[in-house]
């Protein structure tokens, strides 16, 4: 059976759309680059929302099984990425050896896939497998990963969006900002379809 794509185009779409397609003209305002740190600590505020969100969501809504188990996985994903986010506490504990940071995310990284043993997540991951995905949103996140990892490595696109040299931080963390918008779109709309359908079978 064939992955389901929903190629509905939403309203959030156009809004990742248009903030992707606007990041670069940040670069003809003349602010301050220094200003990059405050996105910095918005995507760490946002990261960390999304994290319990996706929890308090998932424990508080009465979902359970395998249902249950991929939101619980998904949780970790979002906390993962925080701590990616966050360079794996060096910025915020600082001034501790290499082995503390590289144990921080070991123990991260080890957790999602040591959950994959469980067998309740892998009947969740071919439950949603099979569910209808939001392609629009998803690619529009792949879309700012990718522009703003090829800002960070200099790739051969940055060459097009990134005109003043001075900007690069700010235009790599921008475009971050879309990346995560967009895939927190994307779970709300799988985690909150499912917990739909569950209370209408109990009615």
């Amino acid at each position: 059976m064939k992955m389901k794509l929903d190629w509905h185009w939403s309203k959030l779409s156009t809004v990742w759309l248009l903030m992707i397609l606007f990041i670069p003209l940040v670069q003809n305002l003349h602010i301050n680059p220094d200003w990059v740190s405050f996105i910095e600590q918005g995507q760490t505020v946002f990261l960390l929302f999304c994290f319990l969100f996706t929890l308090l969501s998932t424990s508080c809504t009465g979902l359970n099984g395998k249902e249950r188990a991929f939101w619980l996985w998904a949780s970790l994903w979002w906390l993962v990425l925080l701590g990616r986010d966050q360079n794996w506490g060096r910025q915020v504990f600082s001034g501790y050896s290499h082995a503390v940071y590289h144990g921080i995310a070991a123990v991260l990284i080890l957790g999602l896939i040591l959950m994959l043993l469980w067998s309740r997540l892998r009947a969740g991951i071919k439950y949603y497998y099979h569910q209808s995905f939001p392609v629009w949103n998803f690619l529009l996140a792949a879309a700012g990963f990718l522009l703003a990892d090829a800002v960070e490595r200099g790739r051969w696109i940055s060459h097009f969006i990134l005109y003043n040299p001075a900007y690069d931080d700010m235009l790599e963390e921008l475009y971050e900002c879309p990346f995560m918008f967009a895939l927190f779109t994307v779970s709300v709309m799988l985690q909150w379809r499912t917990i739909n359908q569950m209370k209408k079978t109990l009615k």
